[in-house]
């Protein structure tokens, strides 16, 4: 193409626009004359009066304004009234008019009996609700000022006072929150203040109580028990083992048996200070039954996972001394608690010997240690075989009867001639439970006397050395 062309066409289209801009401009200017003029249909009147009490209604109004100002203003009413030509319609109406002729009708809203008069402002017209008392702006203004003086009635004022006097102000809650946070303390600081108050000396009998049976609670954490001892505590409370008042030598082991339990620090620095002479001396004469029950816990849980404690309790007799307090006592209870520790001591050592051909080095000197330990030959010896079968014929309850024959099965082996004696009872035994298991299993419960007949079954095979 040409540039001629090319020209002639940049022309065409630049004609083109111009006429189409021109045309619009003249169609706004028109649509806005439309407007200004009111020649349009009807429209929605927007309720200038912003009152809440008429119901937030739309009305509709026509734009269309005459010439004649003569036109009385139209007076709506509660019945539907005709709307002359040129009249204007105040907002807030009902209006319908007639499609066919045109003609237009209006009236008040239902429901509404308040008395109105209307205000024109030139093209703006209103109903105005006359009932409503009207304030004028400094009335306001007063009425504003005044009123956090003179909207509270005394009686107001003597609730509040009423209310300040139950609850406390910022200023005392922030106070004592202060207080609070300076009240806060670690346990290890409470161990700390208890151990000083307990190495103070001269403490009477209802001042150590308190700080005893807190010092239980706390020794319980491990690393508590360990601030314990590093401060010389157990030093301290062990100078009360011996203190005339019961309660108050029940309390001392009872508080040493926790700081005892699973903590190997407190282990080592318990048998370097004596604990272990003074629990066994405790089990074989003191006079307390409560003294040597506790005394028991403590001694269980020095020995407990411990094997050079062990070697040392029966160096110093301890199978003696329990053989003592086991013949002395009454109470079934306690002699199952002196079995009980001395089963479970026996199963420790059984685990850990099978662990000899373990490679860990810590292992294989545990190990080494518990060999030294010689425990069943040592119960054996010390009459505890014979001690058993005794038991076996005195014990009543199921819970006795399968910590009884756990006990007689892990020392079995070397126990035999000495349990032969009780092989009538062990039969009877086996074919109770054996009838117990039965039902046990027709009703679906828990294996717990089929747990016992199977420990009886290997027990009684252990002593006749056959398999039933």
């Amino acid at each position: 193409m040409s540039v001629i062309g090319k020209g002639v066409k940049i022309a065409h289209i630049l004609g083109v626009i111009i006429i189409s801009t021109v045309f619009l401009y003249n169609l706004n200017v028109k649509s806005e004359a439309a407007q200004h003029h009111g020649q349009g249909a009807l429209t929605v009147v927007e309720d200038l009066n912003q009152n809440d009490d008429d119901d937030g209604v739309v009305s509709v109004e026509e734009n269309e304004i005459t010439e004649d100002d003569n036109v009385e203003p139209f007076e709506p009413t509660d019945v539907w009234k005709t709307v002359k030509k040129g009249q204007k319609i105040p907002p807030g109406l009902h209006v319908r008019m007639d499609m066919k002729t045109g003609e237009k009708q209006a009236k008040l809203m239902e429901g509404s009996t308040t008395t109105t008069e209307q205000w024109d402002a030139g093209e703006n017209i209103g109903i105005i609700n006359t009932e409503k008392k009207r304030y004028s702006r400094d009335e306001l203004k007063a009425a504003l000022k005044d009123f956090k003086y003179k909207d509270e009635t005394p009686d107001e004022k003597a609730k509040d006072d009423e209310i300040k006097k139950k609850f406390r102000s910022y200023d005392e809650l922030k106070k004592a929150m202060q207080e609070i946070n300076m009240s806060v303390k670690t346990e290890g600081e409470i161990v700390t203040e208890l151990t000083e108050k307990l190495k103070t000396g001269a403490l009477n009998t209802e001042e150590l109580k308190p700080i005893l049976t807190d010092l239980e609670y706390y020794l319980h954490q491990i690393d508590s028990a360990k601030i314990f001892v590093d401060l010389g505590g157990l030093e301290s409370v062990l100078k009360l083992i011996n203190n005339t008042n019961d309660e108050i030598r029940e309390s001392v082991i009872y508080t040493v048996g926790a700081a005892l339990q699973s903590n190997a620090k407190v282990q080592v620095a318990a048998l370097d200070s004596g604990l272990m002479q003074n629990l066994l001396k405790l089990l074989a004469v003191d006079p307390s039954l409560g003294v040597k029950k506790k005394a028991l816990f403590a001694l269980s849980t020095l020995v407990r996972q411990f094997p050079f404690a062990q070697k040392k309790f029966l160096d110093l007799g301890g199978l003696s001394a329990l053989s003592q307090m086991f013949t002395s006592t009454h109470e079934e209870n306690m002699k199952i608690k002196i079995i009980t520790l001395l089963t479970d001591m026996l199963l420790e050592h059984d685990y850990n010997k099978i662990q000899s051909t373990s490679t860990d080095h810590v292992q294989i000197e545990r190990s080494r240690q518990y060999n030294e330990v010689k425990l069943r030959e040592s119960m054996s010896a010390s009459g505890w075989c014979t001690l058993m079968t005794s038991l076996l014929h005195s014990m009543s309850g199921h819970d006795s009867v399968e910590k009884v024959i756990h006990a007689m099965t892990a020392l079995a082996d070397t126990c035999i001639e000495d349990f032969s004696p009780a092989k009538p009872k062990l039969q009877a035994l086996l074919t109770v439970y054996h009838q117990l298991a039965q039902d046990e299993l027709k009703d679906g419960a828990d294996d717990y006397y089929s747990s016992i007949y199977s420990t009886l079954q290997i027990l009684v095979s252990q002593i006749y050395q056959t398999d039933l």
